[in-house]
């Protein structure tokens, strides 16, 4: 993993991340923040939409995060022909909006004397996760944004493992 990747990686996830640097996945394939520095760049002197339920800091550093380390607790319903389109442009090597996810950290509601755990959620972006995971690529450029565990339940309801 190059220096800058690992600079935009949170702590909690490099692991993960290595694991994507020693993985078998051709280096055209793979999404990191070395593959398009101008992009995150325009991001932070670029106009942003506040729509985040959850935040509205949008100058928040765009990391990149291992797909499998997030979770979709809600079905999305997709437009086919979005995702499609999507699909096409990412192996043209286009570069999209980095997508939210919440991180929490809670204990399981299962098990709380096991301590506190750390889960990420995407509730939007749902094109474009759909498009970065029937690619097969291994990662997602994306703005971490902390959510109190409360706060989460509100969406998750009972199926909240925290």
């Amino acid at each position: 993993m190059s220096s800058t990747t690992a600079a935009c990686i949170p702590e909690e996830l490099r692991e993960a991340a290595d694991d994507l640097s020693n993985s078998s996945v051709p280096t055209e394939n793979r999404q990191s923040a070395d593959t398009a520095p101008a992009a995150t760049e325009q991001a932070s002197t670029a106009p942003h939409a506040t729509s985040s339920v959850f935040s509205r800091d949008q100058d928040a550093p765009v990391h990149v995060v291992p797909m499998r380390v997030i979770h979709r607790p809600l079905p999305s319903e997709l437009d086919e022909a979005k995702v499609l389109a999507f699909m096409d442009e990412m192996r043209a090597g286009d570069v999209f909006t980095p997508i939210e996810v919440i991180k929490v950290r809670a204990p399981l509601k299962a098990n709380p004397a096991a301590g506190v755990q750390t889960f990420y959620f995407a509730m939007g972006g749902c094109h474009r996760y759909e498009a970065t995971k029937r690619l097969k690529l291994e990662s997602i450029r994306a703005r971490i944004i902390e959510v109190p565990p409360a706060s989460m339940r509100v969406y998750l309801g009972a199926g909240s493992p925290f």
